[in-house]
């Protein structure tokens, strides 16, 4: 299901086709869905289920919670354009939202520096999500090449700091941007707990 969201977009899934998918008849899914907007739901519920509690505690608790969502939204590429519609009031969903909170609040953030913090997370994993798979392999270092490539064909009159910024671009896999990333957004002093 997530593939054909991958590749035709959300309103290309049909209880049909999934019936077909899975070998069933359609009438067989309607058994346990009333539409395809429950299904989708219990889909996205499904595969959030496999987010687990971190081991750890704190703000590392939500980093670790942060890369689970990421893995589990690139894993399933087409899951984020579903997840955005239907995950608002999956259960397995809104456990992640409180295990982020409580590890924020227990890490001693205010309330509002929580909320903006998670707000923060959710936009920088989705989108992150919504970009990395969309370039083959998103953990595959030699993708930088492609991209130096890509940029050094470039006009060197029309892009000349773009042609210069390529230089550096450094040669690390999309998850370890991605970790990058994460630990900064809690660098920043007005996101410092207490």
């Amino acid at each position: 299901m997530a593939a054909t969201v991958a590749n035709k977009g959300v309103d290309a899934v049909t209880m049909r086709g999934i019936a077909t998918e899975l070998g069933v008849d359609p009438m067989a899914l309607y058994r346990h869905f009333r539409d395809k907007n429950s299904l989708l739901a219990a889909f996205v519920d499904d595969v959030f289920a496999g987010i687990e509690a971190p081991r750890q505690s704190g703000i590392e608790g939500v980093k670790e919670l942060a890369r689970q969502y990421y893995r589990v939204l690139n894993a399933h590429p087409g899951l984020v354009h579903i997840a955005l519609d239907y995950a608002l009031d999956s259960p397995h969903q809104l456990l992640m939202g409180e295990r982020m909170y409580r590890h924020m609040l227990d890490a001693g953030y205010d309330i509002e520096t929580a909320i903006m913090l998670f707000s923060g997370l959710q936009r920088f994993v989705l989108g992150s999500a919504l970009m990395y798979p969309k370039r083959t392999d998103p953990n595959d270092p030699t993708a930088w090449n492609r991209v130096r490539g890509l940029f050094r064909a470039l006009d060197p009159e029309q892009f000349p700091t773009v042609r210069m910024v390529n230089e550096h671009i450094p040669t690390i896999s999309q998850d370890e941007v991605f970790d990058r990333w994460l630990d900064r957004i809690f660098d920043y002093p007005e996101n410092s707990a207490g």
